[in-house]
């Protein structure tokens, strides 16, 4: 069964936008430094018990809360699996990789997923936060790639280096031709 993008349900049927998180944690100070160095937050309100925080036009994407009782989920619980944030271009991920790569934040698992790229990195809890790049400009594209019938074969995708992906967009090499290249791979 090919996979494709659906057309959204009419407005007046879904939600306008995905708001934010709330994560609890025995890590406060860790966690809140960490999310604020990862997604370049600002706090919009911090206390020694919670901090809200965004990114955007938002008031707040990410709520943190101090709770000193939380103890580490369990890998094989029923739940989220991680958090995804989309970057607009290819330039502006691997700008995001080498910020982060520089202050010692290096993701766990890089993976071109034939319609997105994307690097995983754990919080300090261990959350898994996907930081990822949309590889086709427009959905007609993305469904174009859909139709291939490679999500079928591979709905996965193909382990990255974010080394050579940062290198090759260095280079000038567009954004298409470095997703063929790691595809490929």
């Amino acid at each position: 069964m090919t996979a494709h993008m659906p057309e959204p349900d009419p407005i007046s049927v879904r939600p306008s936008s995905f708001s934010h998180l709330v994560i609890q944690t025995p890590q406060f100070k860790d966690m809140v430094a960490w999310y604020k160095t990862v997604l370049g937050a600002k706090a919009m309100f911090e206390n020694p018990v919670v901090c809200f925080m965004t990114y955007d036009e938002e008031h707040h994407r990410v709520m943190i809360g101090s709770n000193p009782n939380a103890k580490p989920r369990d890998k094989n619980a029923a739940g989220v699996v991680h958090f995804a944030y989309s970057f607009a271009n290819l330039g502006y991920l691997v700008d995001a990789y080498e910020r982060l790569r520089d202050q010692a934040i290096t993701p766990h698992n890089c993976i071109d997923h034939g319609f997105t790229t994307s690097f995983y990195y754990l919080d300090p809890d261990e959350n898994e936060v996907e930081l990822a790049v949309d590889n086709f400009p427009t959905r007609e594209e993305m469904n174009t790639w859909f139709a291939t019938g490679a999500f079928d074969r591979n709905f996965v995708g193909v382990p990255v280096d974010p080394e050579f992906v940062a290198k090759r967009h260095r280079e000038g090499v567009p954004a298409a031709q470095i997703h063929r290249e790691t595809y490929a791979k």
